[in-house]
């Protein structure tokens, strides 16, 4: 199974934006990495871009792992 670039892109940037927020907590962490995710798709619906809920899935599964990873390796 290929996991196409766009939803790899997405699962990076979002583990890359949970781990720059995890100072400030993780649930602030994993919050802000949901708002963004769906204003990304939001505005993606604009016109800006294809909407889909699989990208902003693929966000957070990115921010999930982060976020539980540094919670156990505290």
């Amino acid at each position: 199974m290929v996991i196409p670039v766009d939803k790899q892109l997405h699962f990076f940037s979002g583990g890359m934006l949970a781990g720059m927020l995890m100072p400030l907590g993780f649930d602030v962490a994993w919050i802000v990495c949901l708002i963004a995710a769906i204003g990304k798709e939001v505005i993606d619906g604009m016109g800006y871009g294809k909407q889909e809920l699989a990208d902003a899935l693929a966000t957070m599964v990115g921010a999930t792992v982060v976020v539980i990873f540094t919670l156990i390796l505290r």
